[in-house]
């Protein structure tokens, strides 16, 4: 059997199974799976090494970056675009430049490879921050700061560590060099990545076969990755982009078979990736202190709480700047306007499988066929950073409730879009019964009566007087679906005009939009 394949499919089994038992209890995965994939490795049965870092990369991590962005909002990471380009790029590239610098000045790397090293440990883990912040309940906005920022970032990060990979295996290049190199790889990335999800947004849009679109939907990442790379820019910024955009055509067209099957298939995806990133992390550990000397053991040690404080303080000062700034122009509306906000934003940093998987991602030699300096410090350090940030951010929470920070209240605001698709809804009924009598063909009386019944209620729910409860006797039960169903799809056009008219958000929007399609779904299966 082929090793790399037998590693992969060994790896998957048993990083899958312990992720069950994890979630089953209720326990966040990532730890758990980093001990499993460390003690896997030094017993003598299990895979005890990983496949090629380019394997790697385009096997687990391409499609892992395109299923965390298929769960985020364009258009809720619009409103916050500042905050969020802010950080994704210019704290990115700031935290490369200063973790690079005081690396460069405690050990004697190249500054490529330190360069690196703040390459792999800029971007912030999605997964990890996203879950961490809600059960922190922070305000929606802080969240959507936090989950773009995680997002977008990992494009930048990953093409700062390929400009800063080529740097240390060439072995020299001059800044103009590294500006075009960085040019050509955001470019590149970003326009393959629209053009990709133009065009697969377009299939979904004109395809009426479901299952192949999401299959379409699900190879697609591995694609765009090996187009981009084509063309010298960057693979993993062009899948974020392609599913950003496919994200947004998904969720802005009535029908929901084909929401429901690509989320739950993205779902097990994104599970089944991640849980492999942390034991593979887990699973390298080993090999890597056994490749280190005595004086490169040290070094990692020592770097270890240098590079986290490094992090942490880079992150705080470039938040207090942005503070700063938002104060001095009088943005008082902006979600990084306060020293509360920016505390937790802060603090909120953890790192994931993103940064664990661009260290494997290193090359193992140079151009000259010698062994890349530094390659085994680097994962050294950026494991242990990994570690230790996903023990601190368990600390979030506490620390919203010492500054008392509280979430959103967000009962108005969906008591006004329920009011207002109930209504759409009965419209649509009143049209569906007109429609009938001019074709000859009425609805039945009581089935109309019953499907405006159910509506009425959740109108009259918000109202002052407790509505009466309403029986429902449905008979002629095809008609009633048929007209179900049109009363649903007016319920989700009038979500989507709240959405693009009123500005409501995608965090409430979707969630909504997602009941609508299972009632869709349900009233399909009962035909």
């Amino acid at each position: 059997m082929n090793e790399t394949f037998a590693t992969l499919a060994i790896s998957a089994v048993v990083a899958v199974g312990v992720g069950v038992l994890v979630r089953q209890r209720g326990w966040g995965m990532a730890l758990p799976l980093i001990v499993t994939g460390l003690l896997v490795s030094i017993l003598p049965i299990g895979p005890d090494n990983l496949p090629n870092p380019e394997i790697i990369l385009v096997a687990i991590l391409a499609p892992l970056v395109f299923g965390e962005a298929l769960n985020s909002s364009y258009l809720d990471l619009r409103k916050v675009s500042r905050p969020v380009l802010a950080l994704a790029v210019g704290l990115v590239i700031t935290t490369c430049l200063v973790v690079g610098g005081v690396v460069v000045s405690i050990v004697a790397m190249p500054l490529a490879m330190a360069i690196a090293l703040g390459a792999v440990l800029a971007p912030t883990d999605a997964v990890a921050v996203s879950a961490v912040a809600k059960r922190a309940s922070l305000p929606r906005r802080l969240v959507s700061i936090l989950e773009g920022e995680s997002l977008v970032n990992d494009g930048t990060g990953l093409t700062a560590l390929r400009v800063a990979v080529i740097a240390a295996v060439v072995g020299s290049v001059s800044i103009v060099q590294v500006g075009g190199l960085f040019a050509l790889a955001v470019i590149g990335g970003v326009g393959v990545g629209a053009l990709s999800g133009i065009v697969l947004s377009w299939v979904l849009r004109k395809t009426s076969d479901v299952v192949a679109a999401n299959a379409l939907i699900i190879v697609a990442p591995f694609a765009i990755y090996f187009l981009a790379e084509e063309v010298d820019g960057s693979g993993i910024l062009a899948v974020v982009v392609a599913a950003l955009l496919i994200a947004h055509r998904q969720h802005s067209e009535p029908g929901g078979a084909s929401r429901l099957q690509s989320a739950n298939a993205w779902k097990h995806i994104t599970f089944i990736l991640q849980a492999m990133a942390f034991f593979m992390i887990g699973l390298e550990i080993p090999d890597v202190v056994n490749r280190l000397t005595i004086t490169e053991e040290h070094q990692v040690l020592l770097l270890i709480p240098i590079v986290v404080v490094t992090l942490i303080l880079t992150r705080a000062a470039f938040l207090a700047l942005m503070v700063l700034t938002n104060r001095v122009r009088g943005n008082r509306d902006s979600p990084v306007s306060t020293w509360t906000s920016a505390a937790l934003l802060s603090w909120a940093a953890a790192r994931g499988p993103v940064s664990g998987l661009a260290a494997f991602s290193i090359p193992l030699v140079m151009a000259s066929g010698e062994e890349l300096p530094y390659r085994d410090v680097v994962m050294g350090v950026s494991f242990g950073v990994i570690v230790v940030s996903l023990l601190l951010a368990q600390t979030l929470g506490p620390m919203a409730r010492w500054l008392k920070v509280g979430t959103d209240h967000d009962d108005a605001v969906l008591q006004k879009v329920d009011t207002a698709l109930a209504r759409a809804a009965l419209d649509r009924l009143e049209s569906a019964v007109r429609e009938a009598e001019v074709m000859n063909e009425p609805i039945p009386l009581s089935v109309v009566e019953s499907l405006r019944a159910e509506h009425e209620v959740r109108i009259e729910r918000f109202s002052p007087a407790e509505s009466a409860h309403l029986t429902q006797a449905r008979t002629d039960q095809q008609i009633a679906s048929s007209v179900e169903s049109a009363m649903i799809r007016a319920e989700q056009e009038e979500l989507f005009r709240m959405r693009d008219e009123e500005g409501i958000p995608d965090a409430i929007v979707r969630p909504i939009l997602r009941q609508l399609d299972l009632r869709e779904q349900a009233i399909h299966n009962r035909r």
